[in-house]
């Protein structure tokens, strides 16, 4: 009889223990809210104060390298400027071929979804002032640019050939990284716009 009753008092304290846990488990604020993979990398974010965030660089669902330029209008640009909405950057220079034959292309991107709220900027990479003006006018460029007289922020954005161009979504990731526009610039730029 004290066997049984010791028995039933260790599972009374095992269901008690069980029920303390499973409630305690339920009232925590730990939910994943995101999952994405990067290169093969998974990136977790949560809803609480250990949420996880994505590291800063180029690859595809990394937060873009922090910068500040000065634009052609004497204005200065800076990354957090591009928050809130998608962003294209542009990275070009004046005597690139490929460069002059992307601006129209980017320039009708532009026309289309600047209005929309598309922020694109066009980063010269140490062209002179009148070398970068020069630039501006033979390709037409017709969005903003800045120049990057230093070459500082081409080598944070690991820029290897020209034109390079990232798509950012509205938390400044990266979203595409090329040396040429995506054919379906369009669709990505409205699954960004339908984000923000």
């Amino acid at each position: 009889m004290k066997a049984t009753f010791r028995l039933k008092a260790k599972l009374l304290s095992i269901f008690t223990l069980t029920v303390l846990v499973v409630a305690s488990g339920c009232a925590t604020n730990n939910k994943i809210s995101d999952v994405t993979t990067t290169n093969g990398k998974a990136v977790v974010t949560a809803n609480n104060a250990n949420e996880q965030t994505p590291t800063r660089g180029t690859a595809l669902g990394n937060i873009a390298p922090d910068f500040q330029l000065a634009r052609t209008d004497g204005s200065t640009v800076k990354f957090d400027d591009l928050r809130g909405q998608p962003a294209v950057l542009v990275f070009w220079t004046a005597w690139c071929p490929s460069c002059k034959e992307e601006a129209p292309h980017v320039n009708e991107l532009a026309a289309k979804f600047e209005p929309r709220g598309v922020r694109v900027l066009g980063i010269n990479i140490q062209d002179s002032p009148a070398r970068l003006a020069g630039g501006v006018r033979e390709f037409g460029i017709k969005y903003g640019v800045a120049s990057d007289a230093d070459a500082a922020v081409a080598r944070r954005y690991k820029v290897v050939g020209t034109p390079t161009i990232v798509f950012l979504d509205e938390q400044g990731i990266v979203r595409y990284f090329g040396n040429e526009l995506p054919e379906d610039y369009a669709a990505q730029l409205d699954a960004l716009l339908a984000k923000a």
